[in-house]
């Protein structure tokens, strides 16, 4: 049950003059949007390659969309050039099979994508694929009658790929726990020099099979955001990453771990504004209080303009707005939604100080740092009265906690030997002794250092985008 995409390719030795020529051409124009946007430029590879595998005919735990998910994702490829074979229902068997076939035909310097839908488990740190024919009895039968994760990623590096992303969408809530092992959702897992590796949700928790959707949520956004032009690699996670944190309502935040270096882009063209995953803008969901009609229109006009990207039209609706009320309180925190997407700090945090003072809560999602184990996602919330913590994912010790907004003591910027920039924050507990908490950009990606431990690896905006949060965090207090 496979389709494969098949390319005419021709030897040196037979061009001719003429092909050769449009070649040339052909390269040309694609090399003048990207030199345009100044950025750093990944040579493209000889191949692209997909192989995208979707299972769902399980007889004990059937699944509803990862037939669909493959699909749509195996034409989103195409769509980018990908040479793509798409299987579906795979028992082990057939999924050994075919995994040795396309690993056979990756080459040195190729760009090569591997997806996966369906159910998978994590035993003792590992992932595995698990086939439709998936039967075991205990933790020692679960490892042979599934297929490693790991040994996919680590075969295609080994046949010399240049960039490799892996792709699994294999969190769904998982019936086959025969163990206590057997945990949760998916395990963190490392990435090789050129990989980066996307799940749909974080380390250790599960993500819905969307069975009212025609695709799960993570692949719905997969795919949207892979017809977005100009978005290097981990732009189009980013922006997956906050599509579906801020439709699940803050349940479902993807998770990525990269290594890849420079900027990679799957598709040419000029990006549309970058959406930042931080602020959480509640105000489409529930307003507090009735609002003359004037304003209702522009609250919610400007509330769409935010939920569709467009920042500065959000903006200009919430001046709108708080010219004829200058205390607003949803128009003040729309507009300190739209100049924190826009990444124009200095009136963000003067806004985000009026904002606090009118009663609204504002909410960041970071990554909470922790030396051992990189970082996962957790959201940071303050208001004029209070400042909580809570995790989204990933192993961590430290327990959500609320306390009153007098605890935080201080929060500063710093940096690490290797460069990482933390938003280091201090609140003192109900002993009175103190948290130290450090958080990453959230658009930051972990990679691996000389030792082998997590690194994180902080986009150019980290600094000044941490300086901000810490200044409207220390504003809440004065």
């Amino acid at each position: 049950m496979s389709e494969t995409g098949i390319s005419m390719e021709k030897r040196p030795s037979q061009w001719t003059r003429n092909s050769f020529m449009k070649l040339a051409l052909c390269l040309l124009l694609f090399m003048i949007p990207v030199c345009a946007q100044r950025r750093d430029l990944v040579v493209e590879s000889s191949q692209r390659l997909a192989l995208v595998v979707g299972n769902a005919a399980y007889p004990k735990s059937p699944l509803r969309n990862p037939l669909n998910d493959a699909k749509a994702v195996a034409g989103a490829l195409g769509d980018l050039g990908f040479q793509t074979e798409t299987a579906l229902d795979l028992p082990l068997r057939a999924l050994e099979a075919t995994v040795n076939r396309f690993v056979a035909r990756v080459r040195a310097g190729d760009t090569v994508v591997f997806y996966y839908a369906g159910h998978g488990i994590q035993l003792e740190g590992e992932n595995y694929l698990v086939p439709t024919d998936f039967d075991a009895k205990d933790e020692a039968d679960a490892k042979y009658v599934s297929y490693s994760a790991s040994r996919v990623q680590e075969r295609i590096e080994k046949a010399g790929a240049r960039v490799i992303v892996v792709i699994l969408d294999a969190c769904r809530n998982n019936p086959f726990q025969a163990t206590r092992s057997a945990g949760g959702g998916l395990a963190a897992m490392g990435s090789g020099k050129g990989t980066l590796i996307a799940f749909a949700t974080g380390p250790g928790k599960t993500a819905d099979d969307n069975p009212r959707g025609a695709n799960g949520l993570f692949t719905t956004h997969l795919i949207s955001t892979l017809r977005e032009p100009g978005l290097s690699l981990d732009q189009v996670f980013s922006r997956v990453r906050e599509k579906v944190y801020r439709e699940s309502d803050g349940r479902q935040v993807p998770w990525t771990v990269s290594s890849v270096i420079g900027d990679v882009f799957l598709r040419g063209g000029t990006p549309a504004p970058a959406p930042v995953a931080a602020v959480v803008n509640p105000l489409s969901r529930k307003t507090e209080a009735p609002v003359e009609p004037v304003a209702g229109d522009l609250l919610r006009d400007g509330n769409q303009a935010l939920e569709r990207g467009d920042f500065q039209d959000a903006i200009a609706k919430a001046q709108s707005l708080l010219r004829t009320n200058a205390n607003h309180k949803e128009g003040l925190l729309l507009l300190t939604s739209g100049y924190y997407r826009t990444q124009d700090w200095v009136p963000f945090v003067s806004t985000a100080r009026q904002a606090l003072a009118a009663g609204n809560t504002i909410q960041f999602l970071m990554g909470h740092h922790h030396t051992l184990t990189g970082a996962h996602p957790a959201v940071v919330a303050i208001s004029k009265e209070k400042i909580s913590y809570k995790s989204l994912g990933g192993t961590c010790n430290q327990p959500p906690f609320e306390y009153p907004v007098a605890s935080l003591t201080s929060a500063q910027v710093v940096s690490a030997r290797q460069g990482e920039v933390f938003l280091n924050v201090k609140v003192l507990d109900e002993k009175n002794k103190v948290k130290n908490l450090n958080f990453a950009d959230p658009d930051s990606t972990i990679a691996q250092d000389e030792n082998g431990l997590p690194k994180v690896v902080s986009p150019p905006k980290a600094a000044a985008q941490l300086q901000a949060v810490g200044a409207v965090l220390m504003n809440a207090i004065r």
